[in-house]
């Protein structure tokens, strides 16, 4: 449902590994090209240091509206690794001299940007009301500070981050219908033109858009809460068509996870 939106914050955020793991892989990690929504609150919570799982309902889509773009002139490619994990029973393995069995493999698919250049996205963090507006002023002070908590990462901890222009825009109306996007959009809200977009690499993917708490034996945990098919541009250009529910930013339109 599109709402008035008090203020965006936005920033890029880049870095020069990424791996942002599909929901419904297993032994072989396959990569988003872009951080999902559930990725994107989880730099937001470690940021603001807060502990593992206990930032679901804080960044929930009705008070927090957020939205992502490839930074337009970054061209992200896939390269798939194999990665040397410590075995999940690695102390036991220590402890009893069993060393050969003590590291597990799994080959990850790991995200790099041409021409040796650092794989850049542009975050839009909208708020809806006076409660997350509050959480919003500091995760923009720290950042002002260059303060960024526990620390950003692109996907795994392995891959950190940094973050570089920051810009804020404030009392942002919908439009309702707009002929082009700059950023991700639903796909059940995008009718793209396909003679317009020839040059263009779209992608579809079905991403989370949620998660929240699950409880097992005392023990707190997370679910999936909400999944969408997700649409954007592989490399962050525009894409031409009739998009619902976008927002004004300057010269660009931006659609968010939320709807």
């Amino acid at each position: 449902m599109p709402v008035s939106i008090l203020k965006i914050l936005s920033f890029r955020v880049s870095g020069r590994f990424a791996h942002f793991r599909k929901f419904y892989t297993n032994s072989s990690s396959l990569s988003y090209f872009i951080p999902p929504r559930t990725a994107i609150i989880g730099m937001l919570g470690s940021i603001l240091q807060y502990e593992r799982d206990s930032y679901y309902d804080i960044f929930n889509p009705d008070d927090f509206r957020i939205s992502v773009s490839v930074t337009p002139g970054t061209s992200i490619k896939k390269q798939m690794q194999c990665m040397n994990y410590l075995h999940e029973k690695y102390y036991d393995l220590l402890v009893k001299g069993k060393g050969k069995k003590q590291h597990s493999q799994c080959r990850l698919e790991l995200l790099m940007a041409d021409d040796f250049k650092p794989v850049d996205y542009t975050l839009y963090i909208g708020v809806t009301n006076d409660k997350s507006m509050k959480i919003l002023s500091m995760i923009e002070k720290k950042l002002i500070n260059h303060d960024h908590g526990f620390g950003v990462f692109l996907g795994q901890r392995q891959f950190r981050a940094d973050i570089h222009h920051l810009k804020t825009f404030e009392n942002i109306s919908c439009i309702e219908i707009s002929q082009h996007v700059d950023s991700i959009c639903i796909k059940d809200f995008a009718q793209p033109d396909l003679n317009s977009n020839l040059d263009r690499h779209l992608i579809v993917d079905r991403m989370p858009i949620h998660l929240g708490k699950k409880i097992i034996n005392q023990i707190v945990g997370r679910e999936l809460d909400s999944i969408k098919n997700v649409m954007y541009e592989k490399n962050g250009q525009r894409i031409f068509g009739i998009f619902k529910d976008c927002y004004p930013l300057d010269d660009k339109r931006i659609a968010f996870f939320e709807t």
